[in-house]
């Protein structure tokens, strides 16, 4: 791995790991720029859009700590009249082309030749290129255009990079924001004693993939050589934090509903919009949905769509191969609401029947299924006083039936 003299800070607006893969690319990027004019020295400054300037990121062969931090407005200095331009610079002699007043940048250089070239996407500034001490001495015509053929795709890269790093750091705020509500939403509803067991089990699951996330940023670290590797672990990463986000989701569908239950709700109505949510899935899937609702009374909402939701979705996803039909019927008996939903799905092995209601259980593969949707479907039709359970054997389809008290329930 290539050592350079200058310690440069990344811009702070990155999160440590972000800003380490930002920092290697930026120093990749200005080494090869260096070798295919066969020069020693250069810089990359990148433009601040919020402040309006360019900011000296990266730097290669400058005395220790001699141009850290540098900020230059546009227009200002050679660097600033090219970022405000737009326009490449070729210089072959400081003395007799640069004004006197723009030369302090170059006292340091043992050459008087240099190039700056802008670093753009589309009409976007991204920084500033600075190469100079070429090992002949006088950069030329030729140097300029290869120089500048490879700046078109660096700008490119460059500022895609950069807000592909802005959206991981927003959406890390976002989660840990999700976080800290469900940590409230939590301290709020201590009496339900079961949501401790999902809690305890979430913050278990949720080490492993942020443990994932940490050895794809690091493999990227060192290979970010390969520009087709680097996105596949950046890809992986970003996998890794969307699952974390389904695991929060889920949680807050159950914990947010503990606050709802003043509100009523019409099952029926309830249902048919829970099926519209997945009308993408039936087309795709070939699945037929046939219903059979009988009128009912208004209950308190404690959370139903989210049963309804959990149930459908698993209900396509054992259909998903093969397609087949999706039966939902509601009524009441015996003093009880009951809803029914019958697949023809792959079924439920007797082996596992038991098991599906538990925290973190699931038979899908990393990444597709959080185990979490009928634990919380559960735990909610646990706050009715009422019962949820499954009929099925393997290649035979499953039925959920759901059963909620008229008494308590109702709205009065």
């Amino acid at each position: 791995m290539v050592k350079y003299k200058t310690p440069f800070k990344p811009n702070k607006t990155m999160d440590n790991s972000h800003s380490l893969i930002w920092e290697k690319f930026l120093t990749l990027s200005l080494e090869h720029c260096l070798k295919e004019v066969k020069a020693h020295r250069g810089s990359i400054f990148i433009f601040d859009e919020e402040k309006k300037e360019l900011i000296l990121e990266i730097a290669k062969n400058f005395k220790n700590n001699s141009f850290k931090n540098i900020r230059k407005t546009l227009g200002e200095g050679i660097v600033g009249k090219v970022a405000l331009l737009r326009k490449p610079l070729l210089v072959k002699d400081v003395d007799k082309e640069i004004p006197f007043q723009d030369r302090p940048f170059f006292f340091n250089y043992h050459s008087k030749s240099f190039l700056s070239l802008p670093l753009e996407y589309s009409e976007n500034l991204v920084g500033v290129l600075n190469l100079t001490e070429k090992e002949d001495g006088v950069f030329d015509d030729q140097d300029l255009n290869t120089v500048l053929e490879i700046c078109k795709n660096l700008g490119i890269a460059m500022y895609a990079l950069k807000n592909y790093l802005k959206k991981q750091k927003e959406d890390k705020e976002r989660l840990l924001k999700e976080i800290e509500n469900l940590k409230k939403v939590i301290d709020h509803s201590q009496k339900f004693s079961s949501l401790g067991k999902l809690v305890g089990g979430f913050i278990h699951e949720i080490n492993n993939p942020l443990d994932g996330i940490i050895r794809y940023i690091n493999l990227s670290l060192d290979c970010l050589e390969e520009e087709s590797i680097v996105k596949e672990y950046l890809f992986e990463a970003k996998q890794g934090l969307n699952r974390i986000a389904r695991f929060i989701r889920s949680l807050l569908d159950f914990c947010w509903s503990l606050s709802s239950s003043q509100n009523s709700i019409d099952i029926n109505r309830a249902l048919e919009e829970s099926l519209f949510l997945f009308n993408y899935y039936f087309h795709r899937y070939r699945i037929e949905v046939k219903k059979f609702f009988s009128p009912l009374p208004k209950v308190l909402d404690r959370g139903l769509r989210v049963v309804f939701n959990n149930i459908i979705k698993n209900a396509c996803d054992a259909m998903k191969e093969s397609g087949g039909e999706l039966f939902i019927s509601t009524q009441i008996e015996g003093g009880r609401i009951k809803i029914v939903f019958k697949d023809t799905g792959c079924g439920i092995p007797e082996e596992i029947k038991e098991k599906i209601f538990e925290p973190f259980f699931t038979t899908k593969k990393i990444g597709e299924g959080s185990g979490l949707g009928l634990a919380i479907s559960y735990e909610i039709i646990q706050r009715y006083q009422g019962k949820i359970f499954v009929e099925s054997e393997k290649n035979q389809g499953a039925t959920f039936v759901i059963e909620l008290p008229l008494e308590g329930n109702r709205l009065q």
